[in-house]
């Protein structure tokens, strides 16, 4: 039975800033008694691109007579010629062609400004003088009393073993079949790194465990990880602080592999404790379990290898 989905627009329009960004929540909402995994995302009107809109977390599990909402983000790129744009959400069952099951929300518009440099005053030939002078002093008394030069010491990366982070985890499960979080040794012919692993053992799509990682300063950081596969890991996707990073991990292989490292995305990110979230999504084979591992999660400085 296809699911008769409702979506509905927090507001009628955008409100964009000074740089033309602005955002809006979709709320979707199952009436039916049995819950259904929805997929939402985005149409944009004439003139406009999909690439213009971010969705947090596009897929989900809704329960019957429930509803999830979506934090749908829109950042218009400069040089978009300024007047009104418009788009729409739209929503479909995950197992279905989104021709079968889409609906949509009303039209939602945003007025795109132009965006006019600062004008700057001319300086009186007198001050600029004198702002200039003191420029070539202040240079002049810098060469003369500095000391050897020295660089600062590059940033170091955060590379946590995952296994470490299991006591302080959160686990949140979609289904009465509660998922589960814990540290597993080495086995099944692989070694991890520090000899063992994190474990998930979600038990349905929308299952999901949240650690805690510290970062010693501000920057942009790569984002990577080192996983493990097996003939019972669901996809996965990775939240960082509520905000999906990079796209989905499959988790299949015929038999339990430790991978490479991952690359998952660069984000900026500031000083201090950030939640990263492992989201269950999907499965490519017939089992009931949604496993996942992680060996390690790393954390670079951007422009470092």
């Amino acid at each position: 039975m296809t699911t008769e989905w409702t979506v509905v627009a927090a507001a009628e329009q955008f409100t964009l800033d000074a740089r033309n960004a602005g955002e809006l929540t979709f709320t979707v909402s199952n009436p039916g008694t049995a819950p259904d995994t929805v997929v939402f995302d985005v149409a944009p009107g004439e003139g406009s691109q999909r690439a213009w809109f971010t969705v947090a977390e596009p897929q989900r599990v809704v329960p019957g007579q429930g509803s999830v909402s979506f934090l749908v983000r829109l950042a218009v790129p400069p040089g978009t010629p300024p007047r009104r744009y418009d788009m729409t959400g739209f929503a479909y069952s995950a197992n279905t062609a989104p021709e079968e099951s889409s609906r949509s929300s009303g039209r939602v518009t945003y007025d795109v400004r132009a965006v006019v440099p600062p004008k700057r005053s001319p300086w009186p030939w007198l001050a600029a003088a004198a702002v200039l002078l003191l420029v070539v002093t202040g240079v002049v008394v810098w060469l003369v009393t500095r000391g050897p030069d020295t660089e600062p010491p590059p940033q170091a990366a955060v590379t946590v073993e995952a296994e470490t982070l299991v006591a302080g985890a959160a686990v949140q499960s979609t289904t009465a079949a509660k998922a589960e979080v814990v540290a597993q040794e080495n086995c099944c012919d692989v070694v991890w790194s520090g000899d063992a692993q994190l474990f998930f053992l979600g038990r349905a799509v929308g299952d999901r465990v949240t650690v805690q990682v510290d970062l010693p300063t501000d920057g942009t950081w790569r984002f990577s990880t080192v996983r493990t596969t097996s003939f019972d890991y669901a996809n996965t996707i990775w939240l960082v602080d509520g905000r999906q990073v990079g796209d989905t991990f499959f988790g299949f292989t015929p038999t339990v592999v430790r991978t490479d490292e991952v690359d998952v995305g660069t984000v900026e990110l500031t000083r201090g404790t950030h939640k990263l979230t492992l989201v269950a999504v999907s499965k490519t084979q017939g089992t009931d379990r949604y496993f996942a591992g992680v060996d390690q999660i790393r954390f670079t400085p951007a422009g470092q290898p």
